[in-house]
This record gives C-alpha cells, sequence and structure tokens, in this order.
C-alpha cells in the first residue's frame, strides 16, 4: 500500500497496487525512472564541484602571523613577523609565505571563523565532522555512536569514480598524546563509510598500501581464493544473518573488493608515475607529498580526501601546537614546507583543470591567543600563543566561486570576530552543498534519533559563485 500525504504532511489516506498502476504512478509524480533512480528531479542545480580535499594543519595554526596580521597591534599582539603584499591588492599574508602571496587569486581567506571548542581532539571532531561534541574534554575519544567524518557523510550519498573509495585519509591518525582524536571514522554510519585509510609515508620509495599489490598474472586466482574463504567463512555465520552487525560486514567486504580489483584506485597510489621535478616542487617530505597523492586521488575519481599534518606528541615531523617557540617553530621548521607544498597543490590542480571541480579546505581545528604568554589551560610561556577557537582563520580554494577574496573580519586584535562570523558547522553544511549533496537530509543515529547531515548555514560564497 502507498501512503499519500499532502505538502502539509498531512495523510490522506492510501492507494493499492493497483490503483497507484492505474493512476499512471511514476507520471502523476512528474518523475521518470532514470531521475527516480538517481534520486534527482530534472530541476536541481548542478553541483559546484566533484571532489573535495581538506588539509587539516593539526595543533591549530596562529591567524595573528599568518593570514590575519595586525601590523598596528601591541607587540605582545602582533609579534615578530612582517607582513607582505599579494598579487591582489589590499590581501596581505605573513613574509614567510612568498609562494602563496603570488597565488592569491586563487584562494579565499576567512578570517572570522569562530568556535568554543578549546581542546585538540573536541576541536577536531567539530571541524570534521561539522557536529559540536557533547563535552569539550581532553581525554574525548572515539565511540560507535560519533558523528560521522565528512567523508563517510559524502560515502553514504556518493561513490567514487571507477570503484575508487569514496573517501581516503592520510598520512596519519590524529590524537592528543594517548587519546585517539573522534571524528575520522563512521562513526554512526559505520565502517562501511568510513573513509579508506593510508598511513605511511608516501615519500618513502617502499611507500605501498596494504592488499593494492594484487595485480599480474595470478591476481584473479588469488583474489578468487580470498573471495571462496570469505564465502565459507560467511556460511558458517549464516545464523547470525539477522544481525546487523554481519550484514555491515558484508557490505565492508564487498567495497574491500570493489578497491582491490580497482585499476585506477591502484594507479593513484603509484607515486613512481609522477616526474621527479614535480615531485621536488611538493617538497620531499610526509605532508608535500600526501598533497600529491590527494591530487591523484582526486584525478581516479575519490571524492574527498583528508590529509592530516600532525597531531601525534611522538611524531618526529613537527605539528601546529606552538605553546613554546611560536616564532621560532612557525619561520624555521612550519611554513617554508607549507608554502612550498600547498602552493605546489593549488597550482597543479589549476593546470589540470581540477581546480575548478575540487573544493580545497586548508584549516586548524581553531587559531592561537592574542598575546604571547595569554594562558587559556593548556600551558604556555612568553615564546608561545595557547588555543584560541573564539576567532581564527583557513584558506578555501576551488569550486565556481572565485579567489582573491576575504571573506569575514576580525577585530584589532584577531581575538573574536568582527564582522560576518563562520562556524564549523556553516562550512560543513557548505561543502556537502556545493558537493550536491543535501545537508538537511536526515539520518539516523546510534540512538535511533534522525538528524540532519549538518545543522549549519549554507554560506554559498565559500564556493559558489
Amino acid at each position: 500500500m502507498l501512503h499519500i500525504v499532502d505538502q502539509a504532511g498531512r495523510a490522506r489516506g492510501r492507494l493499492s497496487r493497483r490503483a497507484w498502476l492505474q493512476m499512471g504512478g511514476l507520471g502523476l509524480l512528474g518523475l521518470s525512472l532514470p531521475a527516480l533512480l538517481k534520486g534527482e528531479s530534472n530541476h536541481k542545480a548542478p553541483p559546484a564541484a566533484k571532489s573535495c580535499v581538506l588539509f587539516l594543519l593539526h595543533g591549530g595554526p596562529s591567524q595573528l602571523d599568518i593570514w590575519d596580521m595586525k601590523p598596528g597591534a601591541p607587540a605582545e599582539v602582533r609579534g615578530e613577523f612582517s607582513s607582505i603584499a599579494t598579487t591582489v591588492p589590499g590581501i596581505r599574508v605573513t613574509e614567510h609565505l612568498p609562494r602563496l602571496a603570488r597565488l592569491a587569486n586563487r584562494y579565499t581567506i576567512v578570517r572570522s571563523m569562530t568556535h568554543t571548542a578549546v581542546n585538540h581532539n573536541t576541536a577536531t571532531y567539530l571541524v570534521t565532522t561539522g557536529h559540536p561534541p557533547l563535552r569539550d574534554l581532553i581525554a574525548f575519544t572515539p565511540t560507535v555512536n560519533d558523528h560521522p567524518h565528512l567523508g563517510a557523510q559524502i560515502a553514504l550519498k556518493k561513490s567514487g569514480a571507477n570503484n575508487t573509495p569514496a573517501a581516503v585519509s592520510l598520512p596519519d591518525p590524529v590524537s592528543d598524546g594517548p587519546y585517539t582524536t573522534p571524528g575520522q571514522g563512521g562513526g554512526f554510519l559505520g565502517a562501511a563509510h568510513a573513509p579508506m585509510v593510508v598511513y605511511g609515508d608516501p615519500n618513502e620509495e617502499e611507500f605501498t598500501v596494504d592488499g593494492l599489490g594484487i595485480h599480474g598474472e595470478d591476481a584473479p586466482d588469488r583474489l578468487a581464493g580470498r573471495r571462496a574463504l570469505l564465502h565459507n567463512l560467511n556460511e558458517q555465520l549464516a545464523r547470525l544473518a539477522d544481525e546487523p552487525r554481519v550484514e555491515q560486514l558484508d557490505r565492508y567486504q564487498k567495497r574491500a573488493f570493489r578497491l582491490l580489483t580497482s585499476d585506477a584506485t591502484r594507479r593513484a597510489f603509484e607515486m613512481g608515475a609522477e616526474t621527479p621535478r614535480l615531485r621536488d616542487r611538493y617538497g620531499r617530505h610526509k605532508y608535500g607529498q600526501s598533497l600529491l597523492l590527494a591530487r591523484r586521488l582526486v584525478e581516479a575519481g575519490v571524492r574527498l580526501v583528508t590529509v592530516y599534518w600532525g597531531g601525534k606528541v611522538n611524531n618526529p615531523l613537527p605539528h601546529w601546537d606552538t605553546h613554546f617557540n611560536n616564532n621560532r617553530r612557525l619561520k624555521d621548521e612550519l611554513l617554508p614546507p607549507f608554502d612550498q607544498c600547498f602552493s605546489a597543490f593549488l597550482e597543479d590542480l589549476d593546470a589540470r583543470g581540477l581546480l575548478a571541480s575540487t573544493l580545497v579546505v586548508c584549516m586548524g581545528e581553531f587559531g592561537r591567543t592574542p598575546r604571547f604568554g595569554q594562558d587559556t589551560g593548556n600551558g604556555v610561556d612568553a615564546t608561545g600563543r595557547d588555543h584560541w577557537p573564539q576567532c581564527y582563520s583557513l584558506v578555501v580554494a576551488g569550486g565556481t566561486a572565485p579567489g582573491g577574496r576575504v571573506l569575514g573580519r576580525s577585530d584589532r586584535f584577531a581575538a573574536y570576530p568582527a564582522a560576518d562570523p563562520y562556524t564549523p558547522q556553516d562550512l560543513a553544511a557548505s561543502l556537502l552543498h556545493a558537493l550536491g549533496i543535501d545537508p538537511n537530509e536526515e539520518v539516523q543515529d546510534g540512538f535511533g534519533r534522525n538528524l540532519p547531515l549538518s545543522a549549519g548555514e549554507v554560506r554559498e560564497s565559500l564556493f559558489i559563485r
């Protein structure tokens, strides 16, 4: 039986199958079968982009020392760095980003990002899922009831092209000390929608992805053997067929085999196919080569790639949490390789005609305190800046929106938004919208509640002309 409701959502009775067919079924609703199967009607506007790359500078880069400098502020606020002009009149950035200064016409700076989560894990959860945490804790760790990563939200609605995964995360998981950061997986959507994780250093000659090396003459036999083994195991587990987690595992297995047999996915991870000159341009380090790999994954058909920079206490490479020696660490360790790899990434996307169809978001989970030595409860000395989520900056590029802009405005110390504030929820909703996904569409969480993919406001100025 078909339940009929009016435009206000009131029930108007039922139609039998016979009556439904007599009335023309699909024709009554003005839908063709192909449009229905695609879940879209003919009047729906095309998405502004096909793919997205999130570049997370984990730890929280300083807005005052990079994107939103305040030369007229007191020394304890402005710091020691000078600003330089960019190719766009009126837009200035730190002196330690000369390459990106020359590319200012290709990106937009948002100077009024704001939220209230002061700890790494809660803030990272917020910016990677678009949903605020229940509590703001240092020891905030993953559970099966978490909101899903944006890549999982996209995977729920879109698949990758050419049997590629819908979402990929690399090169490291992020954590705050011993506490793994939540919001990196499928959350309540389950493992079947979680981003494919690729942990390792793409700069290493022996870099490989486990399982994707199955090719050559014996590949069909080896894959057939794995399928047979799984089939036998599944028969033994037939009594659990009604268990939802077993059904989810079956979907996960099917996705894994699609990846194993995807030539596009395997080729995307063959870093040796790139010229030495281009690899040098990105920078011969983990994050430079990770951005190059992100470009290759987007080309192959992946919808969302997340590149995490830093985030582990025992990571030998520097992260962006500058409680101590803020100026030295930015000047010597962080900004030079960042300037190199991010400028190369934008140039490469643009040269290949991919920038217009790829959204790029470069962000931290928050910014840093307006004053050096200002302690917000996480420990700092006179050479450092502590966590500061009340106002910070990020960079977006791609889509149909032009570059060479500044959105939002901070106050005179970059401490609070002075005009046009943006939230991580707004960013998530805008990103989904630009990719052709309705952020208001509801999903059911682990407690059975119907929740929108994003509760933020779509801010078309970010990605759409």
